[in-house]
């Protein structure tokens, strides 16, 4: 108001209005100025005091800053103390859940150690190697006996590449280039599931079975590939102990089964005199289930001899129609039984076969057997054959009730039985069509089945064509007991006394006289002390083995021409026969053919 009325008053000077114009822009000024001054006083303390809060916040602090006034600055204040608050109950929140979750890992993680041991422990305990893989073929997990396959440190393994275990063991590697294929396959397909052998070229001959699958995730991709190993020295090492045991067990039934069966033939043949009709339907049944207890063991032993390849398979030019034709004959019993006919569809231009006969025959009888057994009564097995390109094929059809796909897999197996409602009579062993497989495998054939569920079944085997010309057939064998008619010598020699008993006992009612040895040595003795007209030989001697006393009595000029009937439980008849054995036969004894073969043998004693 000053200033405008000294701007209204005509008496003022300009000179002096200007003045005061100047002192009022001043004074405002400096009045500005202080009021700033105050007011900056007041705020920067604040300002300062939130900074510092915010440090706090940022360092994990809560503070609570003191809001004074009313001004903007305080609600500032007082929003940062709200966040603040926020945080800390957030904060708190927050490590609640994780000091749970903390004890829910830590608790987790025990049970995984816990498993992880567990699993150590039952891996360390597996005698065979197993090993996991993932999907780059390098090793999760594996146990000490991989270690010690391929010769890697445990704590070295893992992460391992698969082709750097392979390379470890390489050099000792009797096929190393089949093993890379075969590691290179798996890569190419991770779904294949197969198996990798390791042959090693050791003194042990040690071999080692990889077998390998792959590991799906649960949604079916494959994500790895778990191979356990199987230590084949072992597995063999335990099929030959089973092997022995079988063997020695079957040898050892076959003696006493020798004066069993021998003592029964003679007694129903009328040696002990006349006996009742239920005297003799009681041991008509002991004889029979003898007999099947000789199969039985028979079996056991050329399944044994087959899987070595130590049977004498003597594959010869030969008409398959006389094998047939024998066949016929064996099973003709069973097959008038049963009701059931069979009727042979075999070209009389067929070309003769390479085989052993009596092979050839053990498979036909056998195939002939079940498809009797198992047809409906008044029902016909039909026996078939035709030449196939170099081969024949024979074929044997019944009308039984067949076998489904899956049992068709594995009907070639050892102790394999065609269904579980058939009775353990018409079951047997399980071994007879394992038997015709090694027989028709060794001629070089090969033997299937085709059949339907409730349509029969046909087997079908091949034997080999043959391009020699046919062998002579053998002499005319004498009549059974006859021996020219004057009584003979005969030295009978076996470790076991019944056998011999049973022996003498056959040659007597013959009307022969009879020396027994019971030893190598007695027996050569006897031999250069009465010269006899005919020597049955036991190979298994407690003294000298049969053999070697084969060789003395063939070196000796006394006893060179004699004839010898080596009688063992299993003899080895190439070798026998090549020492001189005129004729060789199992225990236990068939009477009839032994007296048909010391007939034979006497027949050229002059």
């Amino acid at each position: 108001m000053v200033l405008h009325r000294q701007w209204d008053d005509p008496t003022v000077r300009p000179a002096d209005l200007h003045r005061l114009i100047w002192i009022f822009a001043s004074v405002t000024a400096a009045l500005v100025i202080a009021a700033s001054l105050i007011q900056a006083g007041m705020v920067l303390p604040r300002l300062r005091r939130i900074l510092r809060g915010m440090e706090e916040v940022r360092g994990g602090g809560y503070p609570r800053l003191l809001a004074e006034g009313n001004d903007e600055l305080t609600d500032t204040v007082r929003g940062f103390n709200e966040t603040v608050d926020t945080l800390r109950s957030r904060d708190e929140k927050l490590r609640a859940w994780a000091g749970h979750r903390e004890q829910d890992l830590m608790k987790l993680s025990h049970e995984l150690d816990q498993e992880r041991e567990r699993l150590d422990t039952v891996l360390s305990a597996i005698g065979d190697g197993v090993i996991v893989l993932d999907s780059d073929n390098k090793v999760l997990m594996a146990n000490r006996r991989v270690s010690e396959i391929f010769g890697v440190p445990p704590e070295q393994l893992q992460g391992c590449d698969l082709s750097v275990l392979i390379e470890q063991v390489r050099h000792r590697l009797l096929r190393p280039d089949l093993v890379e294929q075969k590691v290179r396959e798996l890569k190419r397909a991770p779904s294949l599931v197969d198996e990798v052998t390791l042959e090693l070229d050791d003194p042990g001959h040690q071999a080692i079975r990889l077998y390998s699958v792959p590991v799906r995730g649960a949604d079916g991709t494959i994500v790895g590939r778990i191979a356990t190993s199987l230590d084949l020295g072992r597995e063999r090492e335990i099929e030959r102990m089973k092997t022995e045991f079988l063997s020695t067990i079957s040898h050892e039934l076959r003696t006493p089964l020798t004066s069993i069966k021998g003592s029964l033939g003679l007694v129903l043949g009328g040696a002990a005199g006349t006996f009742s009709a239920d005297a003799r339907e009681l041991l008509d049944i002991a004889r029979t289930n003898t007999d099947r207890l000789v199969r039985v063991i028979n079996q056991i032993l050329d399944m044994m001899l087959l899987e070595r390849g130590q049977a004498l398979i003597r594959a010869v030019p030969m008409p398959l129609q006389s094998c047939v034709e024998r066949a016929l004959r064996a099973v003709a019993a069973p097959a008038q039984a049963a009701a059931v006919e069979v009727r042979v569809e075999i070209p009389a231009n067929l070309p003769n076969v390479l085989g052993d006969a009596r092979r050839v025959e053990q498979v036909i009888v056998n195939l002939l057997s079940n498809a009797i057994k198992f047809s409906p009564r008044g029902r016909e097995v039909i026996l078939a054959a035709r030449a196939e390109g170099d081969k024949a094929r024979v074929s044997i059809q019944d009308a039984g009730c067949g076998m489904s796909p899956e049992f068709l897999e594995h009907l070639f197996s050892k102790f394999e039985h065609a269904e579980p409602s058939l009775t353990r009579e018409s079951q047997g062993m399980g071994l007879g069509l394992a038997i015709c497989r090694h027989i028709v495998e060794a001629h070089g054939g090969r033997i299937w089945a085709e059949s339907k569920e409730n349509a029969g079944s046909t087997f079908h085997f091949t034997l080999p064509l043959s391009i020699s010309p046919l062998l002579e057939p053998e002499p005319a064998a004498p009549v059974a007991g006859d021996t020219s008619g004057a009584p003979r010598l005969v030295l009978v020699i076996d470790n076991d006394e019944d056998v011999t008993r049973i022996l003498s006992y056959i040659f007597e009612t013959q009307g022969h006289q009879v020396i027994c040895a019971h030893s190598g040595g007695e027996a050569i003795a006897l031999a250069r002390r009465h010269r006899p007209d005919l020597i049955t030989l036991d190979l298994n001697l407690p003294d000298l083995d049969g053999f070697e006393v084969l060789r003395v009595l063939r070196a000796a000029e006394e006893s060179r021409h004699i004839p010898v009937i080596c009688i063992s439980v299993r003899p080895d008849v190439r070798l026998a026969l090549a020492l001189g054995a005129d004729f060789c036969m199992e225990k236990p004894l068939d009477i009839d053919r032994l007296r048909e073969l010391s007939g034979r043998a006497l027949a050229t004693v002059r």
